[in-house]
């Protein structure tokens, strides 16, 4: 039986995933969506039950195909779903997920003060401050994940973990849960507390006393802070900090981009 097809850009259905373009409808219907087969197929493979499967009508039967004719789908003109799509060459597949909350917590301290899920010793940690490209901050999330960082704490200014382009720079890190992603809008307060449970932090912070990363003694509880792409890292967090560590690099060759430069860092924690 042929499928229906949507052809209106006023269907409810289609007004729905247009709409999860915007943070604040993610954050109201807690759900968010991605374009792409393998991103799809990533996140079924993870246990995922998309919500929604919208597919093109030119590419209907092989994504009922891959997809095992298990879920719903729903049918759009070629011509709208290229309108909805954020992708400059469009698979023909957008699916809705809703967002896991074992994601993306707030961390708050209470009322005393002091910080109430603080990480183990034996956990690693990755500081992000202030990371606003969604595509560095999907790279990120996808390098913790693959080098084993337990947890990466994020200012709350950062790029939405949700957006598409994170989504997308990620690579199906998001769907495996394997790094604790969380969002902390005391920054300065949470390092002072990671440095008082016996941790060192370092800022990535190019400074008249900074060290070079290949000549510091790391240790496995070490800590490093990434800032942002433009501005670097706040005086107000350096100053929290142990001090500040540079990567070498030939003289006359710009700053590292924020994504490369937390790989970096994040293999040197291994390596301790």
């Amino acid at each position: 039986m042929k499928k229906e097809v949507i052809f209106s850009r006023q269907n409810g259905f289609v007004k729905l995933i247009c709409s999860l373009e915007r943070k604040k409808a993610r954050e109201e219907s807690g759900l968010f969506r991605f374009d792409g087969i393998k991103l799809c197929l990533e996140a079924i493979s993870k246990g995922i039950t998309p919500e929604y499967i919208c597919v093109s009508e030119s590419r209907y039967e092989e994504m009922q195909t891959r997809l095992g004719g298990k879920f719903e789908i729903t049918v759009v003109s070629d011509e709208l779903f290229s309108k909805m799509s954020d992708e400059k060459a469009p698979e023909g597949i957008i699916t809705v997920v809703r967002a896991p909350l074992s994601i993306h917590r707030h961390v708050f301290s209470d009322d005393s003060g002091a910080f109430c899920n603080l990480p183990n010793k034996s956990e690693k940690v990755f500081i992000l401050e202030s990371i606003r490209d969604p595509g560095n901050l999907g790279t990120i999330i996808r390098t913790a994940a693959s080098l084993g960082i337990d947890r990466v704490v994020m200012t709350s200014d950062c790029a939405d973990i949700y957006n598409s382009k994170t989504i997308r720079g990620a690579m199906g890190a998001l769907f495996m849960q394997r790094t604790d992603i969380v969002k902390e809008g005391q920054i300065e307060k949470y390092i002072s507390a990671l440095r008082s449970d016996g941790r060192r932090v370092f800022a990535a912070a190019l400074r008249e006393d900074a060290e070079k990363i290949g000549e510091i003694e790391l240790l496995p509880s070490d800590v490093f802070v990434i800032g942002n792409e433009g501005h670097g890292i706040s005086n107000e967090t350096i100053e929290a900090c142990d001090g500040s560590v540079i990567i070498p690099m030939k003289e006359g060759c710009e700053s590292l981009n924020a994504a490369m430069a937390a790989g970096i860092l994040m293999w040197e924690t291994l390596r301790s």
